[in-house]
C-alpha cells in the first residue's frame, strides 16, 4: 500500500534521501516522488521538462506501516503523514492508488508522461492517449496552446486539480 507523507515543498528529494538513509529498507518497498512531464514554450519551440506532480508530498510503498511510522519519527524533514490520528495513519485509498498508477501508465520512474492529443480547429480535443484518455470527462480547464489540461479528482480527502501535460500531434519531437 502507498502512504503519502507531507513535507516542505522543495525538500522532497532531501526527504527521500533521509528516509532511505534512516528507515530500515525491509519495512518499505519503495520511496518516491510523483512527477509529471510538462511543456515550456521557449523561442516558439516546445520543450519538455519534468516537475513534481504533487509538490510537498513523498510517497512510500510500505510492507509494515506501524514500523514505518515509528521509524519516520527519526526523519526530521517530514511534517506529517496524511491521515495520521494519534498513533495510527492511513494508506492512500485503493481507488486513489489506482488513479495515481493510471496516471503513471506503468512508468518505472514514477513520472506521468505527456498525453498525445488531437484537436479540431476550435481547440476541442477530438482524440487522446494515456493517461488522459481515461479522465477526459473530468477536464475542468484546458490550455491547448500551453500544452496542459486540468482534471478534477478526489485525492487525499479533498477535491484536487491535477495538471496533465499534453502533446499535440506533431508539435514536439520525441
Amino acid at each position: 500500500m502507498w502512504y503519502a507523507i507531507q513535507t516542505v515543498t522543495g525538500e522532497e528529494e532531501q526527504t527521500l534521501a533521509n528516509i532511505r538513509r534512516l528507515v530500515d529498507g525491509e519495512i518499505y518497498e519503495d520511496c518516491f516522488v510523483l512527477k509529471r512531464e510538462a511543456v515550456w514554450r521557449i523561442g516558439g519551440e516546445c520543450r519538455v521538462h519534468t516537475e513534481r506532480l504533487f509538490p510537498g508530498y513523498v510517497f512510500v510503498s510500505a510492507r509494515y506501516p506501524k514500523e514505518l511510522y515509528q521509524q519516520l519519527k527519526r526523519v526530521c524533514s517530514y511534517t506529517k503523514i496524511l491521515g495520521k490520528e494519534e498513533e495510527e495513519f492511513y494508506a492512500v485509498s485503493e481507488e486513489e492508488e489506482e488513479f495515481l498508477k493510471d496516471l503513471l501508465n506503468g512508468d518505472k520512474e514514477y513520472t506521468m508522461r505527456l498525453s498525445p492529443v488531437s484537436v479540431d480547429s476550435q481547440g476541442n480535443i477530438t482524440a487522446c492517449g494515456a493517461p488522459l484518455n481515461k479522465y477526459l470527462d473530468r477536464v475542468v480547464k484546458k490550455r491547448i496552446r500551453l500544452r496542459y489540461v486540468m482534471i478534477r479528482v478526489r485525492l487525499f480527502g479533498r477535491d484536487r486539480d491535477v495538471l496533465v501535460g499534453i502533446r499535440v500531434a506533431g508539435d514536439i519531437s520525441s
